[in-house]
């Protein structure tokens, strides 16, 4: 199993994902994480990888909240981070069949989606048709509809969900989980904690970024205690 953020790679992923949307902080935590540069990943493989990173580096169990459809109500669930993967879809084999034609129509990625930025949502279904349809022959009006309602399909199919139920009024519902908005949360979140244990520590013994993040957790807690006992 590859190892999960160390607190140098979260301090690195956070500091390099301010300021930027949310599909490039997905890749860039993939990138703190180790994967490389995973652009050109098919988008449920994409979250697979970060759900692996999330479970490397937090564990396999995500605390979330939702907000009830019919009721506003705040619903709390833990979802695995096991089966929110195995609810990703898997590759569709083959080339699309539209009568006798058979189309390749390549997987959706994160560069699709970047280039695809200020198209107009009128214009966008038509624009990913052409940049994932590698057809030399031209389409006619039936096959072009048929192939972007297909990659609609399969984007739809990219999406994590889960059913939830409102204890308050008892609607149940399906709700999509953004797990790299999730997986950003909690790296911002330990990211501004590690800071502000560095500038602790720093200030009661004078050491340096790298000397405290080269602690480990359990040392890094003790010596926090000892400094907060002698202040």
């Amino acid at each position: 199993m590859r190892a999960g953020l160390n607190p140098e790679a979260m301090l690195m992923a956070w500091e390099a994902g301010l300021g930027r949307g949310p599909l490039d902080r997905a890749l860039v935590l993939l990138w703190a994480g180790g994967y490389g540069d995973t652009a050109d990943l098919a988008l449920a493989e994409r979250d697979r990888l970060l759900l692996a990173l999330r479970r490397a580096t937090f564990g396999p169990l995500l605390d979330c909240v939702a907000a009830c459809p019919a009721c506003g109500a705040d619903v709390e669930v833990t979802l695995e981070a096991d089966m929110l993967a195995g609810a990703l879809a898997a590759p569709v084999p083959g080339p699309l069949r539209i009568g006798s034609r058979a189309v390749t129509l390549a997987p959706l990625t994160s560069r699709d989606l970047a280039a695809a930025r200020g198209v107009a949502p009128e214009a966008l279904p038509g624009f990913l048709r052409a940049r994932l349809v590698a057809e030399s022959d031209p389409l006619s009006e039936t096959e072009a509809r048929a192939i972007e309602a297909e990659i609609e399909a399969r984007a739809a199919a990219t999406e994590a969900r889960c059913v939830l139920s409102c204890p308050d009024c008892g609607a149940d519902w399906r709700e999509s989980v953004d797990i790299a908005a999730h997986l950003w949360a909690e790296v911002e979140a330990a990211a501004l904690r590690l800071l502000a244990e560095v500038a602790e520590l720093a200030r009661a013994y004078g050491w340096r970024e790298a000397d405290v993040l080269a602690l480990s957790p359990a040392r890094r807690a003790a010596y926090l205690r000892l400094a907060r006992g002698a202040a």
